[in-house]
């Protein structure tokens, strides 16, 4: 977890001098109107008598950047903005490499927690960090990727991965980097998972997964496809001191509504991975999505490239994007899917598929007054009235996906089926095998994916040098249930064809983490050093304010 710092101030020493906003504005180029440090007079009464003071008002900027903080995975993202804004787009794609070696699968498909924090977006709009984490990752693309240096292999213990995805992949590149021989178990042809199989080429173009599967391999990871693991003892008795699960969810729920078997009915897995593997799907001219989440846009958007005439979208969730019961898909991918003409019915559940001998001829609806209870809890209330008929073809559903049952029965799962793990540490109840992403969490995204295999690495690496698992560790909440990130109050999902572009868009960043970094080196920050009346100093924040959830060994009695 990053250093966080708390700036403290001396306030019966400030003279409301403003040196240290007016310092705090050159140090990150701020324009006019937006105050991180503002000094305000305040009369207050002090042993009876009236005084006036000066107060300087909390700096939450001495930490990592507000978007460092907000990312599963703390990607630095102010760092590599900043480089781009300086044309070093080699050094920036090097800063994302620290962290994930997907800058392009990121840059594509990230539901861009840390844009929800930009600073920037408080004045105006965000910054495109996506954009320019895309553009960072294309740039070296174009002009021809060098092969990476492989890590040299210093620790012995060999360590299995099974399954390919962002989760797999991710620990994979931690742990290879540290030094451990690492091969992933791969059942497909092809490795990535969600990656390759689950999210349509026109949203995440397959040259950029190919590319950066290829950097991990290149590292000395070795994936072995058309591998698939029956039992975790088979993968120990071939030398393996650890194993991490990351085989996701790859089930598709069912509706469980009349006629759900009829011909015509699909599901959202099946149908994207026969779309991605290069096979035919017969939509007919009227296809129905069922679903509010990001794949069943997918879906609706794929279907619309596939030829039907009409595409319609019937989902629980509201259309309103600002209410609890908001559809969960992304605000921009909703909008691209109406200007590509899916017609979107909201605040309607299935009530029975209607057939035509034996085939799908539509679907009729109910109304749902009501999707999530206040705490986020998934609890669909339902009214009588009149509701339409979608007629359709085809009806795709998605509605979500579940791991796979049958799968590792050896490790303990919960009611979902999805791998019961430590919170602390994500291993489960077999010793050394640790398990993440979706099949802990349920279905996730990708960013969360990457930041539970990252976790994981950690894990294992401390399992195999005999370290303590849990301390000073912290449960990491989405990790284990998939909780929705917050949600971009305002969007800026900005094209950026050239260099000129994405340094104008790295201008706009207000460097954050300037003052983060400063500290970490031993150096002041702009508005401590400003400051005439020295009433400006930083300390760590969990000496001031004892992290909670955080494990702590027991110390024993004397």
């Amino acid at each position: 977890m990053a250093n966080q710092r708390k700036r403290m101030t001396v306030t019966e020493n400030c003279m409301g001098c403003l040196a240290c906003e007016v310092a705090c504005k050159q140090e990150h180029n701020l324009p006019v109107g937006p105050r991180w440090i503002r000094v305000f007079p305040d009369v207050r009464n002090i042993d009876g008598r009236w005084r006036f003071n000066y107060l300087v008002t909390e700096c939450v900027h001495a930490a990592p950047g507000p978007c460092q903080v907000a990312c599963p995975a703390e990607m630095n993202a102010w760092k590599y903005v900043n480089l781009a804004l300086l044309g070093k787009f080699k050094e920036a794609l090097e800063v994302i490499r620290q962290t994930t070696p997907f800058a392009g699968v990121l840059g594509s498909v990230c539901t861009r927690p840390c844009e929800s924090k930009c600073e920037r977006g408080k004045v105006d709009t965000p910054v495109g960090i996506r954009s320019l984490k895309y553009f960072v990752a294309d740039h070296e693309m174009r002009a021809g990727r060098k092969q990476a240096t492989p890590a040299k292999q210093t620790n012995g213990s060999q360590v299995a991965m099974i399954g390919s995805g962002p989760a797999g992949l991710s620990c994979a590149y931690d742990l290879a980097r540290q030094g451990y021989p690492v091969t992933v178990f791969e059942s497909r042809s092809q490795a990535g998972g969600l990656l390759r199989y689950g999210i349509p080429e026109f949203r995440l173009p397959r040259d950029i997964v190919d590319s950066e599967i290829s950097h991990i391999e290149e590292l000395g990871v070795d994936i072995k496809t058309n591998t698939p693991v029956k039992n975790l003892k088979d993968i120990f008795n071939q030398g393996f001191k650890a194993i991490f699960l990351g085989t996701g969810c790859p089930t598709s729920l069912k509706l469980n509504v009349p006629n759900e078997d009829a011909e015509g009915v699909i599901y959202a897995l099946e149908f994207l991975d026969r779309v991605n593997s290069g096979g035919s799907v017969s939509l007919g001219n009227r296809v129905a999505v069922i679903g509010g989440g990001a794949a069943a846009i997918d879906v609706a958007r794929v279907c619309v490239r596939r030829g039907a005439k009409e595409v319609h979208l019937v989902c629980l969730e509201s259309r309103d994007l600002d209410c609890k019961d908001r559809m969960l898909a992304q605000a921009c991918e909703i909008e691209e899917a109406e200007k590509e003409g899916v017609v979107i019915h909201p605040s309607l559940g299935p009530k029975r598929i209607q057939t035509k001998n034996g085939k799908v001829a539509g679907l009729e609806t109910v109304i749902c007054t009501s999707v999530r209870e206040a705490d986020g809890t998934f609890a669909p209330k339902y009214a009588q009235g009149p509701t339409p008929t979608v007629e359709a073809d085809t009806l795709v559903v998605a509605i979500g996906q579940e791991a796979e049952a049958a799968a590792f029965k050896e490790v303990d799962k919960d009611l979902a089926e999805t791998i019961r793990v430590d919170g602390f540490t994500l291993n489960t109840n077999i010793e050394g095998v640790f398990a993440g992403g979706d099949v802990v969490s349920g279905p996730s995204d990708v960013i969360g994916a990457i930041a539970a295999g990252k976790k994981a690495a950690i894990s294992i690496e401390r399992y195999l040098s005999g370290m303590d698992l849990k301390e000073g560790r912290s449960i990491e909440f989405r990790l284990l249930n998939g909780a929705p990130l917050e949600a971009v109050s305002v969007e800026r999902v900005v094209d950026i064809p050239d260099e000129e572009v994405a340094i104008a868009e790295a201008m706009r960043c207000f460097t954050c983490g300037t003052c983060g970094e400063a500290l970490e080196q031993g150096f002041q920050t702009a508005c401590a050093s400003a400051c005439p009346a020295h009433c400006i100093y930083f300390r760590d924040l969990w000496e001031i304010t004892p992290r909670t959830g955080t494990y702590t060994l027991a110390k024993e009695s004397p």
